[in-house]
């Protein structure tokens, strides 16, 4: 049996043991343990919030060693939006930080459809892929794939692929165009954590 489904099996034997036992406290770190084995992201954060959501939110030690196990696999956002919950403060049951892993944490209906389909792991490809296109691809295909990355960032507002484009760009020195600086405005005003935004249309002023 391959290690890949050797994690899965076991990260799925250790939600069963979640659903029997919501407010058994090693239970959850196992599964949480099991989910950084899968090489994903949406697991581990999935994990987190279902044990943010199941267990006493008094036992602050709990929640921030978890947080601690899982916050290297996050997005920097994500782990910022899970540590305003980890000192006492509920993380109530529908929250943008749940994934489709999640088991007694529910997607909030606040969040986008689209925003939530945006996980760290997609986003740094698709960062990977705008910077080697405007290093060293062909000129018409590169302005494709940076029109297509930045609506992406706008639709899903994902920061964090922005984020990580952005810096790889300055590191290599790149300059790009007056569009980036007003997707990053835009970004900044609509954080994708616990904010209700849509796109702007080209009448109220679209990046």
């Amino acid at each position: 049996m391959s290690a890949a489904l050797t994690a899965r099996r076991e990260f799925r034997e250790r939600t069963r043991a979640v659903a029997r036992a919501p407010q058994d406290a090693a239970a959850h770190l196992a599964r949480l343990q099991a989910a950084l084995q899968l090489g994903d992201t949406e697991p581990v954060q999935g994990a987190l919030a279902d044990l943010f959501v199941a267990l006493p939110r008094t036992d602050t030690a709990l929640r921030q060693a978890a947080l601690h196990l899982a916050s290297g696999r996050l997005a920097p956002y994500v782990s910022e939006a899970f540590a305003r919950h980890a000192h006492g403060h509920v993380l109530p049951p529908t929250t943008a930080l749940a994934t489709r892993w999640s088991v007694f944490a529910q997607p909030s209906a606040d969040v986008p459809a689209r925003v939530r389909r945006a996980s760290p792991d997609h986003s740094r490809r698709l960062a990977t892929r705008v910077v080697e296109a405007l290093l060293d691809g062909d000129p018409l295909q590169a302005a494709r794939i940076e029109h297509d990355f930045l609506d992406h960032c706008l639709s899903c507002q994902d920061k964090y692929a922005f984020m990580l484009a952005s810096r790889d760009l300055r590191r290599h020195e790149i300059a790009v165009g007056d569009r980036w600086e007003r997707v990053a405005d835009w970004l900044e005003q609509h954080a994708a954590i616990g904010d209700r935004a849509e796109v702007p249309s080209p009448r109220n002023g679209s990046p």
